[in-house]
């Protein structure tokens, strides 16, 4: 057997800095593609929570609020007894000034909204944005004047309800 000459270890030990050298660089971008897989899952589970958690509430609202029962036509009283449609209650969220004039926002079931001069808002419409308050007006008709319903010019103090 013939001894072999140092240069002859020259490629193989290239080989072998070149693969030390690099493997930091390919554990890293293996570890930040785990890293960006890993994310990726966990806000797909956030996301199927969330949608999980909508699913739960709309059937407890489904589950609190039956249908009604359909009733005779000619049954006295039929009208008076089907639930109307409830409406999202709208409160004034806050009032402040931008460049000295009256901003005032809305709030509805965890939405922020702008209240604008002419805006219908439940049958009423805003007239004006001051300082005391959001002005309201409504007409007042017959049957208002008879159910003793609010008509007429009203003004919303921020924590209100309209």
């Amino acid at each position: 057997m013939s001894a072999m000459h140092p240069s002859q270890y020259l490629p193989s030990l290239a080989i072998a800095g070149l693969v030390v050298l690099f493997m930091p660089s390919a554990a890293g971008q293996t570890l930040g593609e785990l890293a960006n897989a890993q994310r990726a899952k966990q806000q797909l589970e956030i996301l199927k929570i969330q949608k999980d958690q909508e699913d739960a509430e709309m059937a407890a609202k489904l589950k609190s609020n039956p249908l009604p029962a359909l009733s005779q036509p000619g049954a006295p009283g039929a009208a008076s007894t089907a639930p109307t449609k409830a409406r999202p209650q709208i409160v004034l969220h806050a009032m402040y000034t931008r460049d000295h004039v009256w901003v005032a926002e809305l709030a509805s079931e965890q939405r922020l909204a702008l209240a604008l001069v002419g805006m219908k808002i439940n049958g009423q419409t805003v007239t004006a944005i001051e300082q005391r308050g959001l002005v309201l007006f409504r007409a007042c008709t017959a049957a208002d004047v008879r159910a003793k319903a609010r008509c007429g010019q009203r003004v919303v103090r921020v924590g209100e309800a309209i």
